[in-house]
């Protein structure tokens, strides 16, 4: 998948429709195996709006054991998703405290 330019042509928009459309139908939780594939796709740039359809899938994961689910996040090549994901956990974390 190419990074996001303004310069984009109508093929690429359709290819990106395409995947946004697979990626939809994946249905939730999905396994912790699933999500170490998906993490892997998280880019450097822009990535059309479909990193938060990947974001959506790997925060679906059922993970009984805490670093596991570190191990998933810090498995992602993207340090602004990483640190997003890591964020959104703690988020998890302290909203699970206060119940």
């Amino acid at each position: 998948m190419p990074n996001e330019s303004i310069n984009d042509t109508e093929s690429i928009d359709e290819l990106v429709n395409t995947y946004d459309a697979l990626l939809e139908q994946i249905q939730f939780p999905i396994s912790f195996d699933e999500a170490m594939v998906l993490v892997q796709i998280f880019p450097e740039n822009a990535f059309y709006d479909l990193q938060w359809s990947l974001l959506k899938l790997v925060e679906s994961v059922c993970v009984d054991d805490e670093n596991k689910y570190i191990q998933l996040i810090n498995s992602c090549p993207s340090q602004e998703w990483r640190d997003t994901l890591n964020a959104r956990y703690a988020n998890y974390k302290k909203a699970q405290e206060v119940k």
